[in-house]
């Protein structure tokens, strides 16, 4: 071949590379195009950053295990991480051979697992047979609550420099590693919750805070301090409430959802950007992840819920919609089965309204204005029209923010949303809805 042609033929192969990566049809990730020339044990004993982990891989003949042929995915903790353990309890993990074997087999996952490979609430099994939750948000990517910081490939699988090191505990050893949640831990252990949830899960636990229980009503106050059996049955079942039988990882794709929790009552769990909810409550941490679960801290503690009529009647802030309800005769029908979606105005609202329409006839239609037969959470409504149990329709309008998303129906703007009941969903709003056949006279009247 003349060198005219040679460089028209290497002009060729370059274009048709370019043409490739274009549509996507040729890799250049370098980790999948080089080779790799070490072993993981290699890369992180001449990786200046993993001194300590060389020691400890050395010091438990985990190197000989890691040396096999794999492949093996080693969450490698830095330097740095192994500094941020408290000194004593990393001088009591570096002196304990058996423990710290264990240790570092729950870094080690079989296989050859990259980053890319990784999604929002992955599990991975390690060597111990305990499991790795995976965490992909906003913020990056995390094993349990290490963030990855690096990968290396190597002959007989990847390590992923972590900046955290990964101690594996039950939601229980969790809670009671937790100074904030010491009284959480004495409530399990009374109400003989620890060996559920050390069990194998998965379960996700919203778990108050001592701020909450010190801060909680006087019927949550009362079931802490009395220690008789129905007390702590009470209490169990309350402790139940905040307990889901599946693993919810706050990050990429989670949904708002509805979850039943282990009371067998519903809970709603709702995000808003970086933000997550449970009941309206806003949580205080989220995956804090543990070998059998998550667990979601709160400063409140849940209430369970009731029908829509008994959380009206015990809302103060509602008590014109509950009276109003009542008069209408509509208040038994709101503790039926249902299920229902009521758009309550609040106090407010309604003395903003002035004179509410008079007779039962105007009121009745009037409410049912405000009511929908099924259950319709904030998450499911769209732009449109919705027909109230009244059989006319009600324009809805969502508009979604950087700080949330508003929704509107009618000229009134939901200011609390998803108050989950037994028998449907609560929504208030600020303003009373009007019926379209229903305007108020020229002289203001009804």
């Amino acid at each position: 071949m003349n060198r005219k042609l040679a460089i028209v033929a290497v002009a060729a192969v370059a274009a048709a590379l370019v043409i490739a990566v274009a549509l996507g049809g040729f890799d250049l990730n370098l980790r999948s195009q080089a080779a790799p020339t070490k072993s993981v044990v290699q890369n992180v004993q001449e990786d200046g950053n993993f001194t300590v982990l060389s020691e400890a891989l050395n010091s438990t003949d985990m190197t000989s295990v890691l040396n096999g042929t794999g492949p093996f995915t080693v969450f490698a903790p830095t330097d740095d991480a192994f500094g941020e353990l408290p000194s004593m309890e990393r001088d009591r993990l570096m002196s304990d051979d058996e423990n710290l074997t264990s240790v570092l087999q729950y870094h080690v996952v079989a296989g050859d697992i990259s980053k890319e490979g990784m999604t929002n609430g992955m599990t991975l099994t390690s060597l111990t047979g305990e499991e790795l939750t995976v965490v992909v948000n906003e913020t990056g990517t995390f094993i349990n609550d290490a963030r990855l910081m690096g990968e290396t490939d190597s002959t007989n699988g990847v390590v992923h420099a972590i900046d955290g090191v990964l101690i594996p505990r039950t939601l229980v050893q969790t809670v009671e590693n937790d100074t904030d949640l010491s009284m959480l831990a004495e409530a399990l252990d009374r109400t003989n919750l620890t060996d559920e949830l050390n069990a194998s899960g998965p379960f996700t636990l919203f778990a108050p805070t001592n701020a909450a229980f010190e801060g909680a009503n006087e019927s949550v106050s009362s079931l802490l301090r009395e220690n008789d059996t129905a007390s702590t049955e009470r209490l169990r079942q309350l402790l139940l409430y905040h307990v889901v039988p599946e693993r919810i990882v706050d990050g990429n794709g989670t949904e708002n959802q509805t979850l039943e929790a282990l009371s067998g009552q519903r809970l709603v769990y709702r995000t808003y950007g970086e933000r997550v909810f449970i009941n309206n409550n806003e949580v205080v941490r989220s995956n804090l992840i543990a070998t059998n679960g998550v667990i979601y801290t709160l400063d409140t503690v849940l209430a369970t819920p009731q029908t829509i009529n008994l959380a009206l009647a015990e809302n103060g802030s509602l008590s014109r919609a509950y009276e109003a309800l009542s008069a209408a005769n509509l208040a038994d029908e709101l503790n039926g089965s249902g299920p229902f979606t009521l758009f309550v105005p609040s106090n407010e609202a309604f003395d903003a309204m002035g004179d509410i329409p008079q007779g039962k006839q105007n009121m009745t239609s009037l409410l049912t204005y405000h009511l929908m037969d099924g259950e319709t959470f904030s998450w499911q409504l769209q732009n449109g029209t919705i027909t109230m149990l009244n059989g006319q329709p009600a324009n809805v309008t969502v508009e979604h923010t950087d700080e949330g998303t508003i929704w509107r129906i009618g000229n009134a703007t939901i200011v609390t949303a998803d108050i989950i009941c037994t028998n449907g969903v609560i929504h208030v709003i600020d303003e009373v809805l009007l019926p379209p056949n229903m305007m108020p006279s020229r002289n203001g009247g009804w």
